[in-house]
Order: structure tokens, then sequence, then C-alpha cells
């Protein structure tokens, strides 16, 4: 019969000592008597939050075009690239996508079938 130590290796099982003495006093704190309930607040909304403000432009450009127009132009800071995908609505569990409507949903799957088709037809990869 296999126990846990023979599928886990024993560097993963144990955790360090200093990760054990914190996690009993953890636990002896919840079962106190003295013990308050909190809200529950996650730390993935602060990095969501940090990570967009790390996010930055270079000030805008601003050129004179030949006609006299000015052309204003930003340009990203190199080696930033964002890490986060940020919604339209924070607050829906549903993907955006599920929300466009029935014409341009028909449009886009129609694209896909012509795209699928040539790939079928010429052999070059579709994106």
């Amino acid at each position: 019969m296999l126990n846990h130590t023979d599928i886990i290796p024993s560097s993963i099982d144990q955790a360090s000592l200093v990760e054990q003495v914190k996690r009993v006093r953890e636990i002896e704190a919840i079962e106190s008597d003295s013990f308050v309930p909190q809200t529950f607040r996650s730390s993935k909304e602060v990095k969501k939050a940090t990570e967009s403000a790390e996010v930055k432009t270079e000030p805008a450009i601003l050129e004179v075009g030949n006609i006299g127009q000015i052309v204003a132009e930003k340009e990203a800071v190199p080696g930033i690239i964002p890490t986060t995908i940020k919604y339209q609505d924070e607050n829906s569990l549903a993907h955006p996508n599920l929300f466009v409507d029935k014409e341009e949903a028909e449009e886009r799957w129609f694209r896909r079938l012509i795209a699928l088709r040539q790939e079928r037809l010429m052999g070059s990869p579709v994106a």
C-alpha cells in the first residue's frame, strides 16, 4: 500500500520550521475565544492595482504636420509589458465576448470559417 511519502517528495512535504511555527500560531489564534472574524480581502486586487500603476507611457510628442495640424503621439516605454488583462466590467463573471451582438458574432464566425477553409485549401496556418 502507498502512503503520501511515496508519492510526494520529502522536500515538498516538509515545510520549514519557521513556516510550521507560523502556521501553528495562526491556527491557535483562530481557535482562541478572542478570535473575531474579519472580512476577506483578496491580495489579487492589490496586485492588480499596483501592476496597472507600473504601466506608464512617455509624455506625448507633438509634431506640426505639413498642413499645420498638430499631431500627438504616445510612445510606450520599451521593456514594460502589461502583465494583466483588464476587462471593461470588473464585476462581470463572464468574458466580454459573450455579450457581443448577434450580427457581430455571426460576422466573426463567418470570417473564421473562411480562414479555416483557406487553410485547408492552401495549407497555410491560420492565426
